[in-house]
């Protein structure tokens, strides 16, 4: 029996604050963050003195920050975030990844590294994961090479597992990333439940996936989209 990953499933509550001085963007994203729990509050900042200043007066479960908003000072501002509020998970959203951005994002303890041209339910993914305690940095955002050798033979060694997934496993595996149960997979495709979870024990032995989390988050990193 293959259980389902509290992760991948809704939380009852989470507030959001969304840090980004672009209308429009908040607006394309606001809809996604909708999608992390039954019940949403999303705080908005504009600027680095009204985040920081809102990010220590209502300390939020998830911070969603914008490099380029007025007052910041690149990736090193993520060091005042974490000051403020040590325990919430801090997230650079970022319309262009620097290699050394990343890298530096991740010594100072941000929790993941996203870019705006994200598919949308590869962005609701990546944040479920960060919510459930695991960072997400996909190794491609490290460049050529996957900036650390490991990583990077890690990466490789991923893809060419991939390759050995059946159409069906592929299909299977979007909807997973989409974020549908094994019953919602099921309907969706005309299978199972059983013959789903069969389908999954196959992905995950042939991917090297411990659990669904795991597997998401390798398949986003790979460019498998929902």
């Amino acid at each position: 029996m293959l259980p389902e990953d509290p992760s991948m499933n809704k939380a009852r509550s989470v507030c959001v604050l969304l840090a980004d001085d672009h209308a429009l963007l908040r607006d394309g994203i606001r809809p996604f963050l909708t999608d992390l729990a039954e019940d949403v509050e999303i705080l908005e900042a504009v600027d680095f003195d009204g985040a920081l200043q809102m990010a220590s007066d209502r300390v939020p479960d998830l911070l969603l920050l914008d490099l380029k908003m007025p007052g910041m000072a690149g990736v090193e501002t993520v060091s005042a975030f974490r000051k403020a509020c040590p325990d919430v998970p801090v997230v650079i959203i970022t319309g262009q990844v620097v290699r050394e951005d990343v890298l530096r994002a991740m010594e100072l303890g941000a929790s993941g590294y996203l870019p705006k041209a994200m598919s949308g339910a590869s962005f609701v993914h990546a944040l479920r994961l960060i919510l459930s305690g695991q960072p997400y940095f996909s190794a491609h955002l490290l460049g050529p090479g996957g900036g650390e050798g490991e990583a990077a033979a890690s990466s490789q060694q991923a893809g060419g597992r991939f390759a050995d997934l059946t159409n069906r496993e592929v299909q299977v595996l979007s909807l997973l990333v989409r974020g549908e149960s094994n019953k919602e997979i099921g309907l969706h495709l005309g299978l199972t439940e059983i013959t789903v979870k069969s389908h999954m024990r196959s992905i995950f032995k042939k991917i090297g996936a411990a659990n669904r989390t795991q597997a998401v988050a390798m398949a986003i990193q790979q460019g498998v989209s929902g």
